[in-house]
Order: structure tokens, then sequence, then C-alpha cells
């Protein structure tokens, strides 16, 4: 992404033709409003009870195509990782849902999570630079379950084919990654412990792409021995020091550990209720990471299964990268929902709310984008992500009376700008501007931005 145009979230969807003028407007007009108030109600964005209606009557005319939304999002994507010169792109893919318990009029909703929420689940599949860059969405899925499940369907559900669970979604979600992916590029999937299972290492084998999944089953191999057993008892190979992130649900802080690496291969024996289909057994690497040393929390411990040649220390290190860059999907959520607030969305029916939810997932990859983009090319001018009447007006809430430049300045001042507008205090030893200080900022950027249209207009 070095010194490349990422574009406004708006700019993926300027093809879009409805077949009728008035509807490209209008969403080109409310998805650069929805850019720069994401945390607003549609009707606050939209800025009337007048142009807020318009918008509703684009989702429910019939020229309106989310289909063509989705495609639009996906060849913006397939374009980035073509203009970005990369020889390989990581492909993260998770679920996460959205909360509408309180949405009681909304049509068509059913449950997700434990099955006592109503809202909608999510998979989504982004695309990343080796670096860790976001470039895109790659796909997206929706779904709603029925309300509850049954002791019979649940006690049924092993043995039941797998185009009829609710996993079969990571095997589609990979066929439809793939697609996106420009030739010569070489595509990585990456999954965490849900990707575990053996149809759907079967189907990426088949597909021959690369992929790197954590393991949570304590599989046999076909020598009847654990992996688990396998991996721990193969001697280390070498030691690095990795970044845990913070985990909310445990309340641990962010933390630099000292870790073991160990590599070896085995042969997975084929589980009982897999479909016929399946091999009788896959070759797999696996590479383990231990946490060594004191430590006051629950020593970390990751394996992960992948078909990369894994054969010294260096190309098990380099596994461990790719799944660390894992962690850019559950960054992506936290955007999606605390930043642009998706499960405040209010419409009639489910077919309605599908559509917003990926304008705003395109909008929350675009600041994950900028956030990283100056860690990683810091030296990136930051007119790749903000237009000339942004980045000066933004100079000048930050830096007061200070000479305008002439020239974009870096991408990593213009976030460091972002984040003091967005950070109540930060001081040298808080490290570098967190997604939500940046997004904030960014926010705060916007409403200067519409006083200065307005004095101007």
């Amino acid at each position: 992404m070095e010194n490349k145009k990422y574009g406004k979230p708006s700019q993926d969807f300027a093809e879009i033709r409805f077949g009728d003028k008035r509807l490209d407007k209008r969403l080109q007009k409310t998805l650069d409003a929805m850019s720069e108030k994401p945390r607003e109600s549609i009707l606050n964005v939209c800025g009337s009870k007048h142009d807020a209606k318009r918008f509703y009557a684009l989702l429910s005319n019939e020229k309106f195509s989310g289909d063509k939304i989705t495609e639009a999002a996906k060849k913006a994507t397939q374009e980035r990782i073509k203009n970005s010169g990369i020889k390989e792109v990581l492909l993260p893919q998770d679920t996460t849902d959205i909360n509408l318990s309180g949405h009681k009029k909304t049509e068509g909703l059913g449950f997700c999570g434990n099955h006592h929420t109503k809202g909608i689940q999510v998979h989504s599949s982004m695309a990343l630079t080796p670096s860790g860059v976001p470039l895109g969405l790659a796909t997206q899925q929706y779904s709603t379950r029925e309300t509850g499940k049954s002791a019979t369907k649940a006690a049924k559900k092993p043995s039941r084919p797998i185009e009829e669970k609710e996993s079969y979604r990571w095997l589609t979600t990979v066929r439809e990654s793939l697609a996106v992916v420009p030739q010569g590029v070489n595509p990585i999937i990456i999954c965490d412990r849900e990707g575990d299972f053996y149809e759907l290492y079967s189907e990426m084998l088949s597909l021959d792409t690369s992929f790197v999944v954590r393991i949570t089953k304590n599989r046999n191999t076909i020598n009847k021995v654990c992996v688990t057993q396998e991996i721990r008892q193969t001697p280390s190979c070498g030691k690095l020091e990795l970044s845990i992130p913070r985990d909310t649900r445990k309340n641990r802080p962010a933390r630099v550990a000292k870790m073991e690496v160990a590599h070896c291969a085995v042969s997975i024996a084929k589980p009982k209720f897999a479909g016929s289909e399946a091999p009788d057994f896959l070759t797999l690497n696996l590479v383990r990471i231990t946490e060594i040393g004191d430590t006051t929390d629950e020593p970390v411990e990751w394996i992960s299964a992948t078909n990369m040649p894994v054969l010294t220390a260096e190309d098990a290190m380099k596994i461990v990268t790719y799944y660390v860059h894992r962690w850019k999907i559950e960054r992506f959520h936290y955007i999606l929902k605390s930043g642009c607030q998706v499960e405040r969305i209010q419409q009639r029916t489910y077919e309605r709310i599908l559509p917003i939810i990926l304008l705003y997932s395109v909008i929350s990859v675009y600041l994950l984008a900028m956030t990283y983009t100056a860690r990683y090319a810091p030296d990136t001018p930051c007119d790749a992500f903000l237009d000339e009447h942004e980045w000066k007006i933004l100079h000048r809430l930050v830096t007061k009376n200070t000479p305008m430049p002439q020239e974009p300045y870096s991408i990593k001042v213009a976030v460091e700008y972002l984040g003091q507008l967005g950070s109540f205090k930060h001081s040298p030893s808080d490290g570098e501007y967190g997604v939500k200080s940046i997004w904030k900022g960014l926010f705060k950027l916007f409403d200067a931005l519409d006083v200065v249209d307005r004095l101007m207009g």
C-alpha cells in the first residue's frame, strides 16, 4: 500500500448504475454522509426527514440491487490488491453477531449468538497485505437463526451433511474470497478455532490454497496419537517475542511475551461424521508457540495447522506472524459495532438492513486501513486517504497558526493529528494512538468541515 491511493468509501461504489441517475446520486451522497457521521442515525446522517425518506425509498426501489453493492465492494478490493504490487494476500475470516434485540418491529429477524439474542450473524473475509494493512472486504455473508434449537436437531448435528451446518459458510467464504484475488497473487486463508474442522481443511487443500488455522480439536493421527501430544513432544526450534493484544473478555492488558516455537508434520485421520467425499486422511504441518518465563497470566499456547512448508524455525515464525494478523478482523468488528454502531440500524425488514451493514463495513475497513498504514507504511502521503481540504483543515485544527504545508504530510502525522483530536489526553508512554482515538478524531474533523462548508456556502 506504500504511496498508493486508498480512496474514500464512496469511490468503491462510484461505478454502480441502477438505471436511474437519481438513485445513483442518492447512494453516493448518502455514503459520503455515512462516512462522515457513522455514529449517527440515518435521519441525522441525511440531515433532514426529506433526505432520509429518499434514502429509505432507495432501499425499497425495485431498481435497487444489493448484489450490485456487494460486487462493487469486491471489485474495489480486487483493484487495491492488484495495484498494491503484493505477491501474497492474507484473507482472515470470522463471524460476529449484530445484536438487534431492541428492534422489535423489524420483520424477518431471527436469532444469533446464544439463541436468545435477536439479530444477524455477519461472516466477513478481509484482504490484508503481508504486513497487515487492510485492502478491503473480500466477501461478506449474513444469516439469522430460527427461534432456538431443538434438542433433537442438536443431537443429530454431527451426522448432518456439512452443507446443512452453519459452519458451511466457512467453505463458501473461502471460495468467494479466492475469486477476488488477482492472478499472480498467492492467497493465504487465516481462521481462528471455529475454522478447525476437517471439511474446511479438505476444501482448502482441494483448491490448492495456502492456509493457517488455529486448532482447537485434539484429533487422532493415523498412528492413533493425539495431535497435541505429537506437537508437545517436539523439541523447540527457536524463540521469539510476540505482542499479545488486549483480551477484553478476560480483562487482560496487552503485553509482549517471550515464546518458544516448535513444528512437526502430522497426518490426521478422517472423523466419523465427515462426508464420504472427504479423503481418509490429511497431512498438515503444525506450529506451536508456548509462552516461557514468569508470567502472572495464564501462559499462552497456540497451535496452528497449515499446508505451507515448515522446514525451519524461520518458516514456523512466518506462520505465527501470518496468524497474528487475524486480529485485524476483530478490530474490524470492533469499529463496525462500536464506531459505526451498526446495532442501532433501524429498518423495517431484515433485507433492508443488510446493504447498510455492508456500506458501514466498507467504512470500517477504511478507518482500519488508515490506522495500520500509519504504523506499517508511515511515509505514505496522507492524501491516500484524505482530500486536500481535509488534510489542510486537520493541520489547522491541531497546529493552530503554524504555516500551512503546501504538500500532503505523511499518513503517520495525519493519524497523530487525528489521535490528538480524538483523545482527551495522551502521553509518550501511551505508545501509538488506538483506532478508537483515530475514529473519534476523524469524526471531529468532519464536524469541523461541516462548519466550514456552511460558512462558505
